[in-house]
């Protein structure tokens, strides 16, 4: 066989080894797996391997992308993203297209991520991201420098305060206010605070609340800053921070305005306070109104609208000498209401002289303000005589006689005459409203002239008669008329206003009734001196 036959046979044999997809030239200082078809290789792909970032301002966020594509036949995963930063920044991702689904052949995702500058120079960060694919790694290079503008040239610290200026604006109500401040490590050095205070002038009310200690790099801590104003007008001050980093110190601006509203009258009921009660009245003021000419009594009810108990600590009226009383039954001293409770409050008027009232009921309680006062205002055209007013005492029961003439004391009732040392004030309040309404005319010293809603008439020591319903044993005294009947004693008082002057010593003419019988006085004078 010839050499020409040999080589034709070669050739004939080299087409038969041409795989389908076609044949191309290789050379030994190529990479065989670039001449593939796309998609031949399964690789997933930085579409820009090194990203320049160019120039970053220190303590800026910047936003930058890096792209990845599928040049795999197949679907491919991504497991997860890392990111590996310079010391001289710091970068965290904002989003992540990537990891969100599976990437399908030729197609591309996104990764955006935040980088910060932190000090001057260049500065990298690798993106590494692990996938399904066969090469399972991926990387990306993002690079640039971290440089001042001509407007950032000197460096103003190494810990970044944010908000820069605290601005607690223009405060009208006289409260407490606060605002927090963010204290960062913009270095990739430990930082530790020596010292953390206000720097403004005594009397401006700011105060600091804090537990800045040590920063390692990157990390943050807060600060609050509390303004209760002392002033009217305008205030400043500083937020100063000393630590162990380069600058060594940090400051931040610190204002305010205060410019409280006119101030109000205080409304008779507060408004509701958590957690505390609440007490009003059904009346915002006791108004016994005009010409008035006898003793007269008003109720209100004193409720807890709130949502706590409270008690009544002390009831009393601010004067003394108006002819007022407070009633001590319903609201009293020491007295507690649950929420929604109620109690009655009365206040008598005896006018002590003619013309306008002018007091106050003051209550002090534990509720919300402490303290309710309710006017009381009125007119009286005429003045109640207290002197004569009848006075009550309970003594132990006696027992009636069935004929209803007699009567015969327990053990223990006194017998014989009375004084007013044998009555007490005290039972005043409580006792039966008996003999309501009558007074002495005329006193002697075995008999007396009584006036009542039935007109006059006289009565004797030891005499029995019926009155105001009830049978009555009647005792003539120094002060007055004693009259008992059962366990209800009353001494009317004479009041010896009345009296003519020393200088007469004469009774004028009244019916002198006959035995065993009650007569009524046409008219009677009583002197200084006791008739016979």
């Amino acid at each position: 066989m010839t050499l020409r036959r040999l080589a034709h046979i070669a050739a004939f044999s080299a087409l038969l080894l041409v795989p389908a997809y076609g044949a191309f030239a290789q050379s030994a200082f190529n990479d065989p797996g670039a001449e593939l078809p796309q998609g031949a290789s399964g690789a997933l792909v930085a579409v820009e391997p090194k990203v320049d970032a160019g120039t970053i301002d220190p303590g800026t966020n910047n936003s930058l992308i890096v792209q990845f594509r599928n040049e795999s036949a197949t679907e491919i995963e991504f497991k997860d993203m890392k990111l590996f930063p310079s010391s001289n920044v710091t970068a965290q991702i904002t989003s992540d297209q990537c990891s969100s689904e599976p990437l399908q052949p030729s197609a591309q995702c996104a990764v955006v991520m935040e980088v910060k500058g932190l000090q001057s120079g260049a500065f990298r960060v690798e993106v590494l991201a692990r996938h399904t694919g066969r090469s399972r790694l991926v990387t990306a290079t993002v690079s640039g420098s971290v440089e001042q503008t001509d407007e950032q040239t000197v460096k103003s610290s190494d810990i970044e305060i944010t908000p820069a200026t605290v601005d607690f604006g223009k405060l009208e109500a006289s409260r407490p206010i606060i605002r927090s401040v963010t204290l960062r490590n913009i270095t990739s050095e430990k930082i530790d605070v020596n010292d953390l205070f206000i720097d403004a002038p005594e009397g401006s009310g700011f105060s600091l609340k804090t537990d800045c200690k040590a920063l390692v790099a990157g990390a943050s801590c807060i600060a609050s800053i509390v303004w209760s104003p002392l002033t009217k007008g305008p205030t400043s001050g500083a937020l100063v921070v000393q630590h162990t980093g380069s600058t060594g110190v940090a400051t931040a601006s610190i204002t305010g305005e205060f410019s409280p509203t006119s101030t109000e009258a205080a409304k008779p009921f507060p408004e509701p306070v958590p957690g505390k009660g609440l007490l009003i009245a059904s009346e915002e003021k006791v108004d016994f109104g005009d010409g008035i000419e006898s003793q007269s009594s008003i109720t209100v009810s004193l409720v807890n609208i709130g949502d706590a108990a409270l008690t009544l600590n002390d009831i009393e009226l601010a004067g003394s000498e108006q002819g007022l009383k407070l009633d001590q039954n319903g609201c009293i001293n020491n007295l507690t209401l649950e929420p929604t409770e109620a109690c009655p409050l009365t206040i008598t008027w005896a006018p002590s002289k003619s013309g306008a009232v002018i007091d106050d009921v003051r209550i002090s309680h534990t509720g919300a303000r402490g303290i309710l006062v309710l006017p009381v205002r009125g007119t009286s055209t005429a003045t109640v005589n207290v002197d004569s007013k009848p006075i009550v005492s309970v003594v132990q029961e006696t027992v009636i006689d069935p004929s209803g003439m007699g009567s015969t004391p327990s053990d223990g009732a006194k017998q014989g005459s009375y004084s007013a040392s044998d009555f007490t004030e005290v039972n005043e309040d409580k006792g039966p409203p008996v003999l309501d309404g009558y007074s002495i005319t005329s006193l002697a010293r075995k008999n007396a002239i009584i006036s009542g809603p039935g007109g006059s008439r006289m009565v004797r020591d030891g005499q029995k008669l019926r009155l105001a319903g009830h049978m009555w044993e009647v005792s003539i005294t120094e002060e007055g008329v004693a009259m008992q009947s059962g366990k209800n004693r009353v001494l009317l008082l004479f009041d010896r206003s009345l009296a003519a002057p020393g200088t007469s010593t004469a009774a004028t003419v009244s019916a002198t009734p006959t035995t065993g019988t009650t007569g009524t006085a046409t008219t009677a004078t009583t002197a200084t001196t006791p008739a016979q």
